[in-house]
């Protein structure tokens, strides 16, 4: 999978695949033959489906039954290529739902904290000076509380709150580009 870097400066930063060179292909050689992660999936592909013999001549797994005879087991690069980029993006959009349910959650739990039991006084009881006094009173409290009292937001919320707020958009891009990624390799095949 891409490595990324998020700079402060809000850059993004896409170092590639480790190893990856351009022009070298990861499952099938230029001439057809398959790369040495192409024969690990082939033989996967041979297990899976049964194909429980394999012909060193030819380099193909293959089966017999006494109806059809002898039936190859046929590789397909390209087939492999579309399910790396196609479980890579279920990877990243399952990421990107878990991103987008923390940081709602954090936001609940934030909006959750920050309310303040507030209850509604039964105004017609109390007389004009009561009700300007119980004002004063909770406006004295307030500013009270914002020159000597100042909320803190820990370190770590805040670094969270900024990782969640960052990887969402990234993860975004990816999903995008993954999804076409996908549409182009579809009209193309």
């Amino acid at each position: 999978m891409a490595n990324y870097t998020i700079n402060t400066s809000n850059e993004l930063y896409h170092h590639g695949i480790k190893g990856q060179k351009w022009g070298v292909r990861r499952y099938q050689n230029k001439d057809g033959s398959l790369t040495s992660a192409g024969n690990k999936r082939y033989a996967r592909d041979a297990r899976e489906q049964g194909y429980n013999k394999y012909d060193a001549e030819s380099g193909t797994y293959y089966r017999t039954s006494k109806k059809n005879g002898r039936s190859d087991l046929n590789s397909d690069a390209n087939r492999y290529v579309k399910e790396d980029v196609e479980r890579t993006k279920k990877v990243v959009d399952s990421t990107r739902q878990m991103n987008d349910t923390l940081r709602v959650s954090n936001q609940n739990y934030i909006n959750n904290n920050s309310k303040r039991n507030n209850k509604r006084m039964d105004l017609s009881s109390m007389s004009d000076q009561e009700l300007r006094n119980q004002i004063n009173r909770e406006l004295l409290e307030r500013q009270y509380n914002d020159v000597f009292n100042q909320k803190k937001i820990s370190k770590g919320r805040e670094y969270a709150k900024n990782i969640l707020e960052t990887t969402g958009t990234v993860l975004g891009v990816a999903s995008s580009a993954l999804g076409i990624a996908l549409a182009i390799k579809e009209l193309r095949g």
